[in-house]
C-alpha cells in the first residue's frame, strides 16, 4: 500500500458524539424535531449539503448559508467544553505507516479550520502530506471529488489509494472514486 486516505471524524478522532450533541442542540435552538435515524442519515455530509437537505425536509425559511452560520456559531461557542479523543490506537497506526513510507492524507467533510484544530490538538498533523476539507470541493461526499482531489495532489491514479471511512456517504465516495475502501466501525466492548 502506497497511499492511505483517512476520514477524520470517527476514524482519526472520536468526534461524532460531539458533533451529534452540538447538532441536537442546534436543532433544539431552531425548534427542529428530528429522529435519530434522520440524524444518522446526515453523517459524513459537508455543511452546505447537510443544511440544504434540512432546509428542504423541514421547510425552513432560512437559507442553507444562514443555517450553516448559526450552526458554526453555536459550535464554536461550545466545542471547547468537550474533550475530543483520538480513536484508540490511531497515533500508533499512523506512526507505523509513516515509518513504512506510506503516503498519508486526510479527506474530511469538516471545514479546513476544524481539521487543523483537531489534528493539531492531537499532535498528528505532521504525519499527513495533505489534508482536504469538504469546502475545498464543489460536491461533497457521497460524490468522489474530495478523494479525487487528494489523488490529483499526489499525481497518482485513484486505484493506487486505500481509504478508511466510517460513514455510508464516505464509503460510497471512495468506491465511486475507484479507490479501495475499508469501512471502519467503532466497536464498544463491555
Amino acid at each position: 500500500m502506497k497511499h492511505l486516505i483517512f476520514d477524520m471524524d470517527g476514524v482519526l478522532i472520536d468526534s461524532e458524539p460531539v458533533h451529534k450533541n452540538i447538532l441536537n442542540g442546534v436543532f433544539k435552538a431552531l425548534g427542529i424535531h428530528i429522529t435519530p435515524s434522520y440524524l444518522e442519515s446526515l453523517t459524513g455530509m459537508a455543511a452546505i449539503p447537510t443544511w440544504t437537505k434540512i432546509k428542504e425536509d423541514m421547510q425552513r425559511e432560512e437559507t442553507p448559508e444562514q443555517l450553516v452560520a448559526f450552526h458554526r456559531d453555536y459550535f464554536y461557542q461550545r466545542f471547547e467544553q468537550f474533550e475530543i479523543p483520538e480513536v484508540k490506537g490511531v497515533k500508533q497506526l499512523i506512526s507505523r505507516l509513516k515509518k513504512q513510507n506510506v503516503c498519508l492524507s486526510v479527506a474530511s467533510s469538516s471545514s479546513k479550520e476544524l481539521i487543523n484544530i483537531f489534528t493539531q490538538k492531537l499532535d498528528i498533523q505532521r504525519y499527513f502530506d495533505v489534508m482536504v476539507s469538504g469546502n475545498e470541493v464543489e460536491k461533497s461526499k457521497p460524490n468522489p471529488d474530495i478523494f479525487l482531489k487528494v489523488a490529483q495532489w499526489y499525481g497518482a491514479a485513484p486505484e493506487h489509494f486505500w481509504v478508511i471511512e466510517d460513514s455510508k456517504h464516505g464509503v460510497e465516495a471512495a468506491k465511486s472514486a475507484g479507490m479501495k475502501c475499508i469501512g471502519f466501525a467503532k466497536c464498544e466492548f463491555w
